[in-house]
């Protein structure tokens, strides 16, 4: 869907590669490491040259480990940065930046499509600073290609080299030669004709051919693929010969990484660490949090140790921990280790309902229709008139309707053709992607937001100029209801010119009155102040943005977000502007809640959902409820006084927050002044220093 921050556009629409770590290093698709010494970071491929659509591996080593750190593949001679890439993932394998490592393996599953020479980079930290480079190419499809299962041997160990597109003569022939060193002056280190025997006989296009027992010395070489008994080129493979040495275990990843913010508000601790000669001792394993002992669970998988812990309580909103992992290897001497970081958990909302007034999950509605009394308009560009839910181009999905959360856990036809990249059509399974930052009833929704059946409005993988939806509520009457709040699963995600829109009416949709309004950060103006500008924002053009015919009117319409809401647009619907991260399948799938006062009491209160873009994601909504929810009572302040020895502790509750300690040499006619050195809602003071008076201000 349109560009990603590291992604070029593809025939006008893009899509998502997800790569896959890997944890097997012990297949060690790192190669020359012992020759070269290199102490920087570093970054490699499974291959030197590829068919197109082949998948690609790109490893990487000795990175600084942020979590925003990636991997972003361009054609040779393009500047990273001048354009988006063509390839990308973050180190954690995915295209959103959670774990931090320094080494591992990204895979990019569908390759390249075009022919040509390619750049992987390793680039740091969300910005497009080289921290290494390789070259690879990828070749026209039919053209010759030698590969070796591996790029780094041990001495003696079995090299196998594969070879497809061939001439078919019976005397090509695979020669490994030391890197550097021209074939035919100096002859090759091993060789076999293509039909696996120093004996031409029969002319092959592809195969694979066994060198047992490898080669003995260390070093870099060179596989080529020689035609017809002589030097002539034309293919070549890289690999090297690394004797193994001994080395302690490594750190490969930590998450949460140090100094993250933004972390959900329960602890999910992990390491893996990569055994070398010496290996992690479990009993060594040691691992604090804020301090205190925890015991973590400790686990070992082909010389890959996992610790991981999880703790139970949630932590609070913004609230900033530190965690301490040591252990010691099994080397003699023994070696000790220690890994330590801090994070900040989000500004998470943990919110409480109480048994709802109204509610609705969609389970009673069959697929491809609306629950009873809901109704829908639609102005989208419909050019496939079939009515199939599996084809996300269909007529099925140019309208609000209810579908089986399950659907989005296969594939789906894109833009109505079946022969689309396979990435395109696995991409909507972004719409299951947890957001553990939600908080209900006093626990994480460690789970997707949809379950079983939902409401969908969608806009991405749809041929045509717009797609403008809208869904209403029938009305519910609140007559003698108060305190009246509605609440939803919202599986939202921004894509830089749609705009989700949720309203409600209290005339029966004669009039709308704003609830949210949910934007791509660029497109909210804002004044000289720093302020929400929403009369701009609203009425702003953009040449992006959804464009429709009226069917009663012929009129052109679109353009501005402004066409798609049914508030009146003025200044009043700054705080009602939500801004969102553009191509984030995490941020925006949230449990809202909101307050609707002009609701309360009233018997016509009506809801619009509204999903307006250019093959632009989607807006689901499942558990919609309306709640009478009364206002918290207000804490009144209070100060409690400990003494011990001759100190005392002047302290006050932790959830009173935005409070000054003042102190005064009386109640009446005296200086107040804030009193300094207090932390976390309290501080000690030495209780000879004479008497003062204390009280608690809210400026």
């Amino acid at each position: 869907m349109k560009t990603n921050q590291h992604q070029n556009s593809t025939l006008g629409q893009t899509f998502t590669s997800q790569g896959t770590l890997l944890a097997a290093f012990a297949a060690c698709l790192l190669w020359g490491h012992a020759a070269s010494h290199a102490q920087g970071p570093g970054v490699f491929t499974d291959r030197s040259a590829y068919y197109p659509g082949d998948p690609i591996s790109v490893t990487f080593e000795r990175g600084p480990a942020n979590a925003a750190d990636w991997i972003g593949i361009y054609p040779n001679g393009v500047e990273p940065g001048s354009v988006g890439s063509t390839l990308w993932n973050y180190v954690g394998g995915t295209q959103t930046a959670t774990v931090g490592k320094s080494e591992g393996v990204i895979v990019f599953p569908n390759g390249l499509a075009s022919a040509g020479d390619w750049v992987a980079y390793l680039l740091l930290n969300d910005g497009y600073t080289k921290l290494a480079s390789v070259k690879f190419k990828v070749l026209e499809a039919g053209a010759t290609i030698v590969q070796t299962d591996k790029r780094s041997y041990s001495p003696g160990e079995e090299i196998r080299v594969s070879f497809k597109g061939g001439p078919g003569n019976s005397t090509d022939w695979i020669g490994i030669y030391p890197k550097g060193v021209v074939p035919g002056p100096t002859p090759s280190t091993r060789w076999f004709y293509v039909n696996g025997t120093q004996s031409a006989t029969t002319g092959i296009t592809e195969g694979t051919l066994i060198f047992a027992g490898g080669l003995t010395a260390s070093g870099e070489y060179e596989v080529h693929f020689l035609r017809n008994d002589g030097y002539d080129i034309a293919a070549t493979e890289t690999f090297s010969v690394v004797q193994a040495a001994g080395s302690r275990p490594r750190l490969l990843s930590l998450l949460p990484a140090n100094n993250s913010t933004d972390q959900p508000p329960v602890l999910e601790f992990m390491a893996t660490i990569t055994n070398g000669a010496s290996k992690v001792a479990a009993s060594s394993v040691s691992l604090k949090v804020d301090g205190a002992s925890v015991v973590p669970v400790v686990s070992t998988v082909n010389d890959l140790v996992t610790i991981a812990y999880t703790n139970q309580a949630l932590m609070a909103p913004v609230s900033t921990h530190a965690y301490l992992l040591t252990y010691a290897d099994n080397g003699s001497p023994a070696m000790s280790f220690t890994h330590e970081g801090s994070f900040t958990v989000g500004d998470y909302r943990s919110i409480v309902l109480p048994a709802p007034l109204f509610f609705e999950d969609f389970e009673g509605t069959a697929e491809g229709a609306l629950p009873t009394g809901w109704t829908q308009v639609n102005f989208t560009d419909i050019q496939n008139q079939d009515l199939d839910l599996e084809n996300l181009d269909s007529a099925s999905y140019a309208t609000w309707t209810v579908v089986n959360s399950d659907r989005f856990k296969g594939s789906f036809v894109t833009y109505s053709n079946p022969e689309n990249p396979q990435a395109w059509e696995e991409d909507y399974r972004r719409v299951l992607t947890l957001n553990r930052r939600n908080v209900l009833n006093g626990k994480i929704l460690n789970q997707p937001l949809a379950a079983g059946k939902f409401l969908f409005g969608n806009s991405g993988y749809r041929n045509g100029r717009g797609q403008v939806l809208h869904a209403f509520t029938p009305d519910f009457n609140l007559s003698g209801k108060t305190d009246v709040h509605v609440a939803y699963h919202s599986l939202w995600e921004q894509n830089q010119d749609s705009i989700a829109a949720v309203e409600y009416s209290i005339d029966g949709g004669q009039n709308w009155l704003s609830i949210v309004y949910m934007l791509d950060g660029p497109d909210v103006k804002r004044d000289e102040s720093g302020q929400i500008d929403a009369i701009a924002t609203f009425t702003d053009e953009h040449g992006d943005t959804a464009r429709y015919t009226d069917p009663g009117t012929g009129e052109d319409k679109g353009a501005s977000y402004g066409s798609f809401i049914g508030a009146v647009i003025s200044k009043d619907l700054a705080p009602f502007i939500s801004v969102r991260v553009n191509d984030n399948a995490s941020e925006s799938k949230r449990v809202e809640l909101f307050r609707i006062a002009k609701a309360d009491n009233q018997s016509k209160v009506r809801f619009r959902f509204t999903h307006a873009g250019t093959d632009s994601w989607y807006f689901g909504v499942d558990n919609f409820g309306l709640y009478s929810i009364p206002p918290a009572p207000v804490e009144t302040p209070k100060l409690s006084f400990s003494i011990s020895g001759a100190s005392v502790t002047i302290a006050w509750p932790a959830a009173l927050t935005g409070f000054v300690l003042e102190s005064a040499d009386a109640i009446v006619g005296a200086a107040w002044t804030a009193v300094t050195g207090t932390a976390n809602n309290s501080i000690t003071l030495n209780a000879s220093a004479g008497s003062k008076f204390y009280r608690l201000r809210q400026p």
